[in-house]
């Protein structure tokens, strides 16, 4: 636990205290609190990558699906701040549409990787009417990391196998309408390029299911809480995507094994 979490953890703390939830309610929830980093590009913390940029791959790499969105430096994500154990080196690249007919990709570029300039998923365009449009409002800039406290706001739990689902309610339920308020206590709610979060819990504006579970369950019919983690959410502020939300979940023997191939997407729009 760096100092940061444990400062944000008691700003959080005294927030809640400030609206009235119950002591009880306040511990649990702030038990379940998990470090996560939070890139803008309008921090003042350390650049650890960029939003945009030329897009490089290994000669060998197959062309991404979705746009390019974002370039980071895995040695500058340390896992005491992220609460991940990313590779030691080399770079993790994100490529995203928003929609929910679009989605993700998660490649890995090992440190010292022989890379050629490639295009950012040009058929893509062809195929989805507003997608140039949309790709053109990306945000483009360096990538400013703030150390974080991530709690979760989804507001039930499942409990079984998908052909038998169960939901259980957090104790923190009815006070999840707060996440917003608690959000802005860390400055980075309305980034003008929007916000990547990397580890911690995902958040969506409008469902009660953890986003981890709903994209684990995408092809998974059982979920294991412990066996899954959040890589990284996208809260975009694009013209047209108001309310959208992409997280990829891994399991964790697939993120020791460098295998983020193996990453699922959840998606969310609530306009």
């Amino acid at each position: 636990m760096t100092p940061e979490f444990s400062a944000k953890l008691e700003r959080y703390r005294a927030e809640m205290v400030r609206r009235g939830i119950p002591c009880d309610v306040i511990e649990q929830w702030l038990a379940a609190a998990l470090p996560c980093a939070t890139l803008t590009i309008d921090g003042e913390g350390p650049v650890v990558g960029h939003f945009g940029g030329p897009l490089l791959l290994p000669p060998k790499a197959p062309d991404p699906e979705f746009p390019f969105l974002a370039r980071l430096r895995c040695a500058d994500l340390p896992e005491r701040v992220t609460g991940l154990a990313l590779p030691p080196d080399g770079h993790l690249l994100l490529f995203a549409f928003p929609d929910l007919d679009g989605g993700g990709e998660v490649v890995h570029v090992p440190e010292g990787a022989v890379v050629e300039q490639r295009a950012s998923a040009s058929e893509y365009y062809d195929e989805e009417e507003d997608a140039l449009e949309i790709v053109e409002q990306y945000p483009r800039g360096e990538l400013h990391m703030i150390s974080g406290v991530s709690l979760p706001f989804h507001t039930s739990k499942e409990t079984a196998a998908a052909d038998d689902r169960r939901s259980e309610d957090h104790p923190w339920a009815p006070y999840a309408d707060v996440h917003w308020d608690l959000w802005d206590l860390d400055g980075t709610a309305l980034s003008p390029g929007g916000r990547l979060q990397l580890g911690g819990h995902g958040v969506e504006a409008s469902t009660g299911m953890d986003p981890v579970a709903a994209a684990a369950l995408t092809s998974d019919e059982t979920y294991d809480p412990g066996d899954w983690k959040l890589l990284a959410g996208w809260y975009p502020r694009i013209e047209g995507r108001e309310g959208f939300s992409l997280h990829w979940a891994i399991r964790r023997q697939e993120l020791s094994a460098r295998r983020f191939d193996r990453t699922n997407e959840s998606l969310h729009w609530n306009p």
